[in-house]
């Protein structure tokens, strides 16, 4: 029972050492000897460094990036076999792990099947769309060239068989990875509490203990394997989508104030992570509920980056084309749930000033209406 802790406490079999008689330095009996350490090497994600096996997890992005080859050369069918089919992150049983199934997959593992159902953030987007599987109705569509529009009626219609493929590339780009994967990252912070509050035994694979695998899932699909062991330009998912915007507004370093090295959201958030996993190797399983609150209020930031930058293109001529409008579409789709919740007005105004349909109209929007509505929610 004591050694199966010493990793949690911080010690080692070595520090703790044998029972021994003290005037012969032999063993007391066979049953005192000293255990033996196990070193099990974890290659960090970015500096995070993981409790348990998260490899193949990490490699969700390398169906990203196979999809956004594919797309490169306008093979649709292509990038929906990436998206829906896999072929890189392999699951315990053989089966491979998809970006399509993140939401299709979402109401039993977010909504109405786990112990802490419905977790906060994915509700607020289920409420805000009608809909269980709202990111894979969007980067289907998209990858269909069809028409679609959330149960809601909400940041539509959404015509894809009229936009060109110019906005289907970015709808299925920015949707899947910041739509599909952002939640799912968050799923796997919110799993790591209901492990540590309610699991007993075999919760989770690749770890002794299931919380803190769960929570260095959420860390694999935030990042991404492309990013290495200290992040990587060549990175496909929201890590990599952080470090961009920094660059743009101004928001690297780590006081968030330069243009050039890591962005101030990927710093907070390690040292998030970091904390996360020890309080939960610790079983503070309340301590971590504020910690993923505040994780998700980062992961939001670039996604309103995202949505402000190309609102500015648009609406101030910059930079108008079909391809930087449909970025602005699909960057206000992945955060208008969260500034609903705080402001239907704030995001309606989002919505009427950036969602698709508009640039082909001729209407390029309001970008100080998008920039107001966003401020008046940050608080």
């Amino acid at each position: 029972a004591f050694e199966s802790t010493y990793s949690c406490l911080g010690i080692t079999c070595a520090q703790v050492g044998a029972l021994k008689d003290s005037s012969t330095g032999a063993l007391l009996s066979t049953k005192t000897a000293a255990c033996s350490d196990v070193s099990v090497y974890r290659a960090p994600i970015a500096g995070y460094i993981p409790g348990s096996d998260v490899i193949e997890h990490n490699k969700i992005d390398l169906d990203q990036a196979a999809m956004e080859t594919e797309l490169s050369a306008a093979n649709f069918a292509g990038a929906e076999a990436h998206y829906a089919v896999g072929g890189n992150s392999m699951k315990s049983g053989g089966s491979f792990r998809t970006i399509r199934g993140f939401s299709t997959g979402a109401q039993s593992k977010m909504y109405d099947g786990c112990p802490g159902c419905p977790y906060k953030h994915y509700k607020m987007f289920y409420d805000y769309y009608g809909d269980f599987d709202y990111a894979d109705k969007w980067v289907s569509a998209a990858l269909a060239g069809t028409s679609m529009t959330f149960s809601s009626g909400r940041h539509g219609p959404n015509d894809f068989s009229t936009l060109g493929n110019a906005a289907r590339v970015e709808a299925v780009k920015k949707g899947s990875a910041y739509m599909n994967v952002w939640m799912y990252a968050i799923r796997e912070f919110e799993d790591a509490i209901d492990d540590c509050l309610t699991c007993t035994s075999s919760c989770n694979e690749h770890s002794n203990d299931p919380s803190v695998h769960a929570w260095d899932e959420g860390v694999a699909f935030y990042t991404g394997s492309l990013e290495g062991t200290l992040g990587s330009s060549s990175g496909k998912l929201v890590y990599r989508l952080a470090e961009k915007r920094c660059a743009n507004f101004g928001t690297c370093g780590t006081s968030g104030d330069a243009f050039t090295g890591t962005s101030y959201v990927n710093h907070e958030l390690l040292t998030l992570f970091t904390e996360g996993e020890q309080r939960l190797q610790r079983g503070e399983c309340s301590a971590v509920r504020p910690l993923v609150n505040r994780i998700v209020s980062l992961m939001t930031v670039p996604l309103v980056q995202g949505s402000i930058r190309y609102a500015y293109n648009i609406g101030e001529g910059g930079g108008r084309s079909q391809k930087n409008a449909a970025e602005g579409a699909t960057f206000s789709a992945a955060v208008l749930p969260l500034v609903a919740r705080c402001s239907p007005g704030a995001a309606q105004t989002i919505s009427d000033n950036q969602k698709f349909g508009l640039y082909d109209a001729g209407n390029y929007g309001s970008f100080d209406a998008v920039k107001s509505a966003f401020e008046s929610t940050y608080s």
